[in-house]
């Protein structure tokens, strides 16, 4: 009945995407044939993400490139090629001084780079985030509702575990340091669990440094330490490699749910090392936040402050 109520909930999120989508891309056509943005060409906008080193962010990019083409603004895509805070705020200072009209950032360190990005306004650049915001305030933010998405993590893992006649015993949790969004995912995860009862949610082990082989070395001591693990959980796309990665060295005796669609995280999938995949849709974020970049320019409506790009679950059975 659960698993029932997941797909349901699916299609009525893709459908509702779907729609806002094309009612978005019907309104930026209409505008353009009214000459609603006369001066897109002229508009620089540029994306800047925690790092270019995983395929979550090339989707985005990809996104953004595709409705850059369509409005015809002139679009760069820059990064560390691994997360760093302090290179993230070097790139934002640096677009700003090549002469930025627009920039839609996924923030690392949301209080680090918060001053970065205050600068960068009171210079008349307009500030899109997405998938993670600053604390400065911005035109709009496009992401995920990451307590949400945590939370049908959470009754996916439930769903799955109850089906494997597993109704009892220990959970795990991989988890990011200091990371805003996949500590909203932490949690909504937590708190479906707790809700639910049954289950010995173990301390989280967060990475320090964001990488798979640490998150791998992590979900494999707990298998050691905890006899009664039954189900590991993934808050981030590497961590969630990490922990499909251990699963997949146990011989699959765990239930594993971990976040975005990727190559890596689909050949999991396929090969059962994972479960289910809560995946997000960097690409509408990418696209969406262009289109919402060249309307603050213009001095146009940009609609809401905030738009919940959805969430849909994959599962290999």
């Amino acid at each position: 009945m659960r698993l029932k109520k997941i797909m349901i909930d699916i299609i009525v999120i893709s459908l509702a995407l779907l729609l806002f989508i094309v009612w978005y891309q019907n309104y930026m056509n209409n505008s353009t044939q009214t000459t609603t943005f006369p001066e897109s060409k002229n508009i620089e906008v540029y994306l800047i993400t925690t790092d270019k080193g995983f395929q979550y962010w090339g989707i985005m990019n990809q996104g953004a490139a595709d409705m850059s083409a369509l409005m015809g603004v002139n679009y760069v895509w820059e990064a560390p090629a691994q997360r760093s805070t302090a290179e993230q705020i070097e790139l934002i200072n640096k677009a700003v001084e090549q002469g930025a009209d627009a920039l839609l950032v996924a923030a690392d360190e949301p209080a680090a780079i918060s001053s970065a990005i205050k600068d960068a306004k009171e210079k008349g650049v307009k500030i899109i985030y997405v998938d993670s915001p600053a604390y400065e305030e911005s035109i709009t933010t496009l992401s995920t509702d990451d307590y949400q998405a945590g939370v049908k993590a959470a009754q996916t893992m439930i769903t799955i575990l109850e089906d494997k006649g597993k109704l009892s015993g220990s959970v795990g949790i991989i988890n990011l340091a200091a990371k805003a969004n996949t500590k909203l995912r932490e949690d909504g995860f937590r708190k479906t669990l707790e809700e639910d009862g049954r289950f010995n949610i173990l301390d989280t082990v967060y990475i320090e440094r964001d990488e798979i082989e640490e998150s791998q070395n992590a979900a494999e001591r707990m298998m050691e330490e905890h006899e009664d693990l039954v189900a590991l959980f993934g808050a981030s796309e590497r961590t969630s490699i990490g922990v499909g990665s251990a699963i997949k060295a146990s011989g699959n005796q765990y239930v594993g749910v971990g976040f975005d669609k990727t190559e890596m995280m689909m050949r999991l999938l396929s090969d059962r090392n994972l479960n289910a995949i809560i995946a997000q849709n960097p690409y509408t974020m990418g696209y969406l936040g262009v289109a919402e970049a060249v309307a603050a320019v213009n001095g146009e409506d940009t609609g809401p402050e905030y738009i919940n790009t959805g969430v849909s679950v994959l599962t290999n059975y």
